[in-house]
């Protein structure tokens, strides 16, 4: 475990975000592992299921990502305040709460699946698949989740590497599960969702042993859970301003889902192979800016902080975000072709393959702008500025819904991947304003003068 503010925080700040950086990517690697077979072994019919029902499930997943990564940052202010007698009981109450959420959540889902796939105008040739692939991710989506709720926690305490190495055994045995359940056994999507499951299942039981390891190093591993809703209630100032700044930035995704659906299976199976073309550049900055959050929150439970070396950890993670996306952006624009390719066979219907080169190369480019958006989210989520990350949130999924609606009437995909372009400049704007205007500052900053 580790405090990020002492150190040369360039050292500090790349040893912490390297594993996170690598660990982001394997876990972009098998969902990425999941649309390929889909490509190559089911086709765009495979592709298509997949890809009409991934905004939904990224909606359900961000929902509960935003209060791990908000209940995370709560958890760096009692380790870095040392209030380590607290927090066992304060992870055990909140991840009992989530399970109850999430299950509730996942069975209204499974029952009214019909009148959300009509909202979201799943093309009627797609729903037998959609829905086999849909019900299984829900009825283990707990299990998919707290992966990720361990992982945050782990990052509270400074622990960069051992996720790492969980996600590589979860890429190792999705693929092998993936491979089994569609190569071999000769399963449809439903294979897929199966082995994701399961991996799941298998670096869950890891993390739990992990765990148990934390608390017996913070000297907590004797005490006795108590279960109180007052440690809920002390997490949410942390994890509602989270959530909401998720729901309505994926809330808006489900909203213009319905307009690339509209335009046929080719653009669901496209959106499908661009997604994961896009969601592996942003899983490295969004990774990288984990560095960000928790310095900024280990900083302000500190004595000694100063907005200086608030503005300081914003400059390194900048830097650190760019040299980690820039050789993995340059691939996908430069190589597009062969990226695309990976997740198409050869008899790939011809839209699929156009739509897929136009983003990756027109683009995908454009990426940077919303690696600055990304890295001022992670910064005012640690300052706990839940006004400013909300703010800029809402600026820029009002501005997507409104450019899609606008442009995809006219101009097709090609307007769906150019208005979410124009919500990333959009965003931009308002984050890099209210960063230089230091709107910010916390009151204990400011009140020092400082």
């Amino acid at each position: 475990m580790k405090d990020l503010t002492k150190g040369n925080i360039f050292k500090t700040f790349f040893l912490f975000g390297l594993p996170l950086v690598l660990s982001g990517v394997l876990t972009q690697a098998y969902s990425t592992v999941d649309t390929v077979i889909a490509g190559k072994f089911l086709g765009d019919i495979g592709l298509a299921a997949i890809g009409a029902t991934a905004p939904l499930i990224t909606l359900i997943n961000s929902v509960f990502w935003g209060y791990g990564v908000g209940f995370s940052i709560y958890i760096a202010r009692l380790f870095s305040s040392g209030e380590h007698k607290k927090i066992k009981s304060v992870i055990y109450t909140n991840f009992l709460m989530l399970f109850i959420a999430c299950t509730l959540l996942s069975v209204l889902l499974i029952v009214f699946h019909g009148q959300v796939f009509d909202l979201l105008r799943i093309d009627g040739g797609l729903q037998k698949e959609a829905f086999l692939y849909f019900a299984i991710d829900m009825a283990g989506r707990f299990l998919l989740l707290l992966p990720t709720l361990f992982m945050f926690v782990l990052t509270a305490f400074g622990i960069g590497s051992f996720p790492f190495f969980m996600s590589l055994i979860t890429t190792a045995v999705n693929i092998g599960g993936n491979l089994l359940c569609v190569g071999v056994l000769g399963t449809g999507v439903e294979g897929l969702a199966i082995s994701s499951v399961a991996a799941a299942v298998v670096v869950d039981i890891l993390y739990l042993f992990k765990m148990r390891r934390c608390f017996q190093e913070l000297g907590v591993d004797k005490e006795r859970v108590k279960l109180r809703f007052r440690y809920i209630k002390h997490a949410l100032p942390y994890a509602l301003p989270n959530m909401g700044q998720q729901m309505v930035m994926y809330v808006s995704t489900c909203c213009i889902s319905p307009f690339v659906n509209g335009l046929g299976p080719s653009a669901s199976a496209s959106y499908a192979v661009t997604e994961r073309v896009y969601s592996l550049c942003t899983s490295v900055y969004q990774n990288s800016a984990r560095a960000v959050s928790n310095y900024t929150a280990q900083s302000l439970g500190a004595e000694d902080c100063s907005a200086k070396n608030l503005r300081k950890g914003v400059w390194v993670g900048l830097l650190q975000g760019l040299a980690f996306t820039l050789p993995f952006a340059l691939v996908c624009i430069f190589l597009h072709e062969p990226v695309c390719s990976l997740f198409l066979r050869a008899d790939a219907d011809a839209l699929t393959r156009e739509y897929s080169y136009l983003f990756a190369r027109s683009y995908l480019p454009f990426v940077f702008i919303n690696l600055v958006n990304n890295l001022l989210h992670a910064f005012y989520r640690g300052a706990k500025a839940s006004g400013h990350l909300f703010f800029t949130t809402l600026i820029g999924a009002v501005a997507q819904v409104i450019a899609v609606a606008s442009l995809v009437p006219t101009l097709g995909m090609e307007g769906f991947f150019l208005g979410r372009t124009v919500s990333w400049g959009a965003e931009a704007v308002f984050s890099v304003a209210l960063f230089f205007f230091g709107f910010w500052i916390p009151e204990k900053i400011r009140a020092r003068g400082r």
